[in-house]
């Protein structure tokens, strides 16, 4: 997932709740058939199931391994891609590394169990 499409599911998300929040309070101010009352609850349901999904994808954290230009690698855990890359930027430009770790942007991809093997194979 993008940072991009990561920032669209939670404004979904909340276009959900709002959309919920305004049902039930239709149901509770409007007195409504049993029909149209049932029809609101499962449109309700729906969108409560649609709100569990995309707060589960959005809320997932991924390991991203990455390469550092010199030699090496090392990984981040982040919601996105783009979060991976900003947060290894940000913690190898500090000056305990002096230039020394520069991440590869091209290189970050989310670990896989063959890669992250292989990676440590390189150690033994």
């Amino acid at each position: 997932m993008t940072h991009a499409q990561r920032q669209s599911a939670l404004e979904r998300i909340l276009v959900l709740k709002n959309r919920n929040s305004n049902m039930h309070a239709l149901c509770n101010a409007v007195e409504i058939s049993d029909v149209m009352e049932k029809e609101i609850i499962d449109q309700m349901a729906e969108n409560q199931d649609v709100i569990n999904q995309l707060e589960k994808a959005t809320s997932a954290r991924y390991e991203f391994l990455f390469n550092f230009e010199g030699g090496g690698w090392n990984s981040e855990y982040a919601h996105t891609k783009e979060e991976a890359m900003e947060l290894a930027k940000a913690k190898y430009s500090t000056e305990d590394y002096k230039g020394n770790c520069i991440p590869d942007m091209k290189t970050f991809r989310v670990s896989t169990p063959a890669d992250y093997n292989n990676l440590l194979s390189l150690f033994y």
